[in-house]
């Protein structure tokens, strides 16, 4: 009988010992839970410039934005993003909070909140208005892989894993360049493809950060990726696919900005190159054309690659009821020089159309044709002597002046590998103010 109290004795106690394990490492579990939140704060707080993050709020959707945030045992935390220059430090409150395990919260608003308040305005169709760019503000802590920190979001349609790294003294000084050197990179860049198959030339097209490189010969043949720069050059997600290769990042190569950028895999070479001198790129279109050039705004046209969205604001512009639809250069006209007229319908119907036209000189030379004014052309419909059509006039006026001011330094000419009725259909790009591309119609090019 003592041995079987015995027994339970000893059963008693060990059933006891097992109801407290976190007593045998000298600590309760809400214990252990706060010294893990301050060991984060601790460590985040010792950092000597901060920590620096890459978040693509939405891969597959959505590019990548740099965070450098430099946090203190108060819980403040200094932040600035890659947003362009005119982005500052801006002070706010963190928190460290027990979720599934130890949660960094930045709980009053600060840049990285940016990426999830509601868009008032899209030009791309892919997003919609309203809904914001799906980004985070509280993080799961991981632990540490080498030098990072290791969080994870906790949206389960946008679960991924985010690292901090430790920021340096220079990434303070040049983040704000950094978001304007990607932003350029949409409407000044294109991308030149090497391969065994020869050169092969894209257009470069973004919305918030997401590329869309597409071919200049075939505009069906296109790819996407994430960017976001990094120290070295640009980091893509998902990676870059093109001519049969995977690419997750480029190099700037030395040299004075515009930089441009470089990477290479199983003999393909990929070049994000700048705009500024096309003419060393591309083959000759021809010094003269002769009869006329048309611009293409009909709504086929205006979704195309080779239109820019600043040149279809800018030029295609609704008015009421009635809006620009064409712009032309004649160079055989009843008046004795070249023409460069705008098409207007005040009904929205272009059955209903009238025309108002500059004469102008023009010159093809490198590739590119330069405008210059001579006058308003005295024969022109009678809407545009009407006082009440006044506003129009003045609008149509600005359009082509401002179309004149583009070809100042020319615009270029390449000949793409569409069609429309009147003939090929050409790429077209200011020099000057390369955010203004568009396509075109020639109805003859020929070498002189």
């Amino acid at each position: 009988m003592r041995k079987i109290l015995y027994l339970l004795a000893i059963i008693a106690v060990t059933g006891c010992q097992k109801n407290e394990p976190d007593l045998l490492l000298g600590k309760n579990a809400s214990e252990r839970i706060q010294q893990n939140k301050e060991n984060l704060k601790k460590t985040l707080s010792e950092a000597p410039y901060g920590w620096k993050l890459s978040y693509f709020p939405k891969k597959n959707t959505f590019g990548g934005y740099t965070f450098l945030m430099k946090f203190t045992l108060a819980g403040r935390v200094t932040m600035v993003a890659d947003f362009g220059s005119g982005t500052t430090p801006q002070e706010s409150g963190y928190q460290i909070q027990e979720g599934q395990g130890p949660l960094l919260v930045f709980t009053t608003r600060n840049y990285i909140h940016t990426l999830l308040e509601p868009l008032t305005y899209s030009s791309d169709p892919r997003e919609h208005i309203g809904k914001g760019l799906e980004g985070e503000f509280q993080f799961v802590y991981i632990g540490q892989e080498g030098d990072k920190l290791k969080f994870k979001t906790q949206r389960k349609a946008t679960e991924q894993f985010l690292y901090f790294e430790k920021a340096t003294e220079e990434d303070w000084t040049t983040i704000g360049t950094q978001g304007e050197q990607l932003d350029g990179i949409d409407h000044t860049y294109y991308l030149k493809v090497t391969s065994a198959q020869g050169v092969e030339n894209y257009f470069v097209r973004s919305a918030f950060r997401m590329f869309l490189f597409t071919s200049m010969q075939d505009s069906h043949k296109a790819s996407r990726a994430g960017i976001a720069v990094n120290s070295n050059g640009l980091t893509f997600t998902p990676s870059l696919e093109i001519a049969g290769e995977k690419f997750t990042h480029m190099t700037a190569e030395p040299g004075t900005p515009p930089l441009n950028y470089r990477a290479q895999s199983n003999g393909v070479t990929i070049e994000l190159r700048h705009f500024n001198n096309p003419m060393d790129e591309f083959e000759s279109q021809g010094d003269v054309v002769s009869d006329f050039i048309v611009l293409l705004g009909d709504q086929a046209h205006l979704n195309l690659p080779y239109m820019s969205a600043d040149f279809k604001r800018d030029f295609y512009t609704e008015v009421g009821e009635g809006k620009f639809f064409s712009y032309e250069l004649l160079f055989q006209s009843d008046a004795d020089t070249p023409l460069l007229r705008v098409g207007y319908t005040p009904t929205g119907d272009q059955n209903d159309r009238v025309y108002y036209a500059y004469k102008c000189n023009y010159e093809i030379r490198d590739k590119k044709i330069y405008i210059t004014f001579i006058g308003e052309h005295e024969d022109m419909d009678e809407f545009w002597i009407d006082p009440d059509n006044e506003e129009i006039l003045q609008m149509a006026q600005e359009r082509l002046t401002h179309f004149i001011q583009i070809s100042s330094q020319g615009i270029y000419l390449w000949k793409s590998s569409l069609s429309a009725t009147l003939g090929p259909v050409y790429y077209m790009r200011s020099i000057s103010e390369p955010n203004y591309y568009f396509p075109g119609t020639v109805n003859q090019a020929v070498e002189e």
